[in-house]
């Protein structure tokens, strides 16, 4: 009895998980409560704000931090 009740539950929770991404339109080993559109909604508003365009700025300003840096490591040598 007990096997059959882990069966059917197995049954029922693997049927749901295919099931959903049927639905969804996606492969049915994806993972069914991913939501893409998250990501897309974070980007756009780190866009509106500006992040991305800072980010760029920071790290290329952090990039010739470290060129001069090296620079000076291997004049020393």
């Amino acid at each position: 009895m007990k096997l059959l009740l882990v069966s059917v539950l197995l049954s029922f929770a693997v049927g749901l998980w295919f099931g959903v991404n049927i639905g969804k339109g996606n492969a049915l080993y994806e993972n069914p409560f991913d939501d893409p559109d998250i990501y897309e909604e974070a980007h756009d508003s780190a866009d509106d704000q500006g992040l991305i365009d800072q980010g760029k700025e920071f790290l290329e300003d952090k990039k010739e931090d470290v060129k001069e840096k090296v620079k000076d490591i291997v004049d020393d040598l």
